[in-house]
């Protein structure tokens, strides 16, 4: 049996410094230690918070004093999705095996640790409280937005195609059977939402996303496998991003896989736009394309890429009637914000697949 707390209010200092000593970390101890929830911060799949610590003399003098905590949810649903997207599994590999080799500025991490047989993990990472949290709901500076495409596009151009990705254990690919396990839940929010809000989806776009993704997912979970790949984040949206005066920092690496680079830039463009940046997507656009292919990366057309975005946008835009319909009454004061967060996924989303002509470029394989 693991002795890894399943909450965040069970860690105790005891058990913090042996999880120091064993990452290798010189300590000589803790005198004092304490936990409070992270300001405006409402997980729905994990718990996250502060940890302030005061070291004994004789530590390690770079050693921080505030640390972000993360373990998963003590919740049924959120050991659904955990079991579903293997977010947990996938975060602790990302720290010990690919951080380092990712030219973005990411938090360090202290302390990790995950087990296979429970499920639990809990992570210790860099805390950036000066930093600014980045907002889909508020959008960001032209300049920060170039920044995360041009961090995106180096990192999906430096590992295209990289066979060694193959070699990674937990770095799943689209033929996951974990993956599977979502299908039903994603069905039942679909006919939900189209029975609820009928006039949700373009008509077209709606008949397209039925016969593809939502009731034919197998079939197309293999045409997303059979595209050219790379390493992606697959969650790669202002709220998983820092800003500070020296650019985006981008945080919860808990979905990385060998996936199709598309799914990373819709996201991105679909998620987080405003109408500041929506005016300038074609330069986005351009940045990326240039980008990509001094990185390593194909030297695609815009057409290419379009093609490439309306690929990438049929995943979110399929599912993201599941957290749309979710239940936030339980998030509290921050439910108001979760409520409009995934109005905007959705919405991004269908207004993106228009913008990329997801149905032109899916209709010949249906």
């Amino acid at each position: 049996m693991t002795d890894i707390p399943i909450s965040l209010s069970q860690v105790t200092a005891d058990w913090l410094e042996q999880q120091f000593h064993a990452a290798g970390h010189d300590i000589s101890g803790i005198i004092e230690f304490n936990h409070s929830p992270m300001e405006g911060f409402t997980g729905a799949m994990g718990e996250v918070g502060i940890f302030t610590i005061q070291w004994e003399e004789g530590s390690d003098p770079n050693l921080p004093e505030s640390f972000v905590a993360k373990c998963p949810l003590d919740d049924d649903i959120a050991r659904l999705y955990n079991e579903v997207m293997q977010y947990y599994v996938r975060e602790s590999g990302f720290y010990a095996d690919l951080v380092d080799q990712i030219d973005m500025r990411i938090p360090n991490c202290w302390v990790n640790r995950f087990d296979h047989e429970t499920g639990r993990a809990f992570l210790l990472l860099e805390y950036l409280g000066h930093a600014e949290k980045g907002d889909i709901l508020k959008g960001c500076e032209i300049n920060v937005m170039e920044k995360l495409v041009t961090d995106l596009a180096r990192m999906h151009g430096k590992f295209w195609m990289d066979q060694r990705l193959r070699e990674i254990p937990w770095l799943i690919d689209w033929t996951a059977e974990s993956l599977k396990l979502g299908i039903d839940i994603t069905r039942h929010s679909w006919k939900t939402l189209a029975s609820q809000e009928p006039n949700r989806y373009p008509k077209e776009l709606f008949t397209v996303l039925e016969s593809t993704w939502v009731f034919n997912t197998v079939e197309w979970l293999g045409h997303y496998a059979k595209r050219d790949w790379t390493l992606t984040h697959m969650d790669y949206e202002l709220d998983n991003v820092l800003i500070d005066d020296d650019g985006p920092i981008v945080i919860d690496w808990q979905s990385p896989m060998i996936s199709h680079p598309g799914v990373d830039l819709a996201w991105l463009l679909a998620a987080s736009h405003t109408e500041e940046t929506l005016s300038v997507e074609e330069d986005f656009l351009k940045l990326y394309r240039d980008t990509l292919s001094s990185s390593g990366g194909p030297s695609w057309s815009a057409e290419e890429l379009e093609e490439a975005l309306a690929w990438g946008i049929l995943y979110p835009v399929s599912c993201q009637a599941v957290p749309y319909l979710q239940d936030v009454s339980a998030y509290g004061s921050g439910a108001d914000r979760m409520h409009q967060r995934f109005e905007k996924f959705l919405q991004g989303s269908i207004d993106a697949a228009v913008r990329w002509n997801l149905v032109n470029h899916l209709q010949p394989l249906i």
